[in-house]
């Protein structure tokens, strides 16, 4: 998100233009210049870029179903759009919220993976919000410039609407991880948002509704901890890592494998020889026919095959009055 500005900086600007201090020529030459972005080397990221673009991708596809639910909804045209995926402090993403806000808390669940109780911000500008209200009651939708809190019976309605938002971001998040997101409460007082630490780092998601010509922010915020399990998750499925293991770990991890196969039952079946008929000559045989195989009788020898596989030669004989086959060699 974009800088927040205080009172006293704004006053001072206003100041320079209202004197006509500013050099605004050389404002051009320092906007047109080369753009360096600050790095904290104490506070070192936690998202990738292929983290954020995933997460981009993911939050198109959440775009795309949320302007076909409003649209039908609200019967209005509505149109959403991704503008930002970032990563920054929740204390930068917190300082530029009002004191009177509109925040969806969603908690995000995974019982085969063991987890609960994280949770992510979903905050709707004003504005969109009384708009939408408007619209459910009856009015047209442009009752949105409203200067007050909202009424009980408006943070139903509401309540109802973000309890639709999270089946949605469940399908959206579904093509890439199984994650459940159920509606855990509404805020609309961000000074009572206590689980998120100040300086932890979140990815902020901006998308940009627009309803018939007003537009507004659906700004979602998504903590570092409520995502490590989720990625973690995403990397044991998708990325593959070129990591080349020790030697000892390697031999340890083999015989495990191994040990874990040891019980499970194969077929052998020892193959004394193999002949081709034709149909004509199958339909006609009787009992008492022979077939001749193609094995050559000298050293009568078999193949026993593990499975489909052709593992040993060996050569028939009887043991307690069965038959049987001593294993001769291991074929390649």
């Amino acid at each position: 998100m974009a800088e927040v500005l205080s009172q006293q900086q704004i006053d001072d600007l206003l100041g320079n233009l209202q004197s006509g201090n500013t050099n605004f020529q050389e404002i051009e030459e320092e906007t047109s210049g080369p753009k360096v972005k600050e790095y904290d080397f104490l506070s070192p990221k936690k998202f990738t870029r292929e983290q954020l673009k995933l997460l981009q991708n993911i939050f198109e596809s959440f775009s795309r179903l949320f302007s076909l639910h409003m649209s039908s909804m609200l019967r209005m045209n509505c149109q959403t759009e991704v503008v930002q995926v970032e990563e920054e402090e929740y204390k930068e993403f917190g300082n530029a919220l009002s004191d009177s806000v509109l925040i969806g808390i969603m908690g995000l669940h995974n019982e085969d993976y063991g987890i609960d109780d994280k949770q992510i911000l979903v905050e709707m500008s004003r504005p969109i919000s009384f708009s939408i209200l408007d619209r459910l009651l009856g009015g047209d939708g442009s009752g949105y410039q409203v200067d007050r809190d909202y009424t009980e019976i408006e943070l139903s309605l509401l309540d109802y609407l973000f309890r639709q938002i999270a089946p949605m971001l469940r399908d959206a998040w579904g093509n890439y991880v199984d994650v459940d997101h159920t509606m855990d409460g509404l805020e609309t007082n961000s000074q009572l948002i206590q689980f998120i630490q100040p300086d932890e780092s979140a990815a902020i998601v901006v998308i940009e509704v627009t309803i018939n010509e007003l537009k507004g922010n659906l700004n979602i915020c998504l903590p570092a901890s409520s995502l490590e399990e989720i990625f973690k998750i995403f990397d044991s499925k998708y990325v593959k890592v070129n990591k080349k293991l020790d030697p000892k770990q390697e031999k340890r991890h083999r015989k495990e494998i191994l040990d874990s196969l040891k019980d499970t039952p194969l077929t052998v079946s020892a193959i004394l020889g193999n002949a081709e008929i034709t149909l004509k000559d199958l339909l006609e045989l009787q009992q008492g026919d022979v077939i001749p195989l193609e094995s050559p009788i000298e050293g009568n020898s078999v193949t026993l095959q593990v499975e489909k596989l052709k593992w040993f030669t060996g050569k028939m004989g009887v043991k307690k009055k069965h038959y049987a086959v001593k294993i001769g060699k291991v074929l390649p």
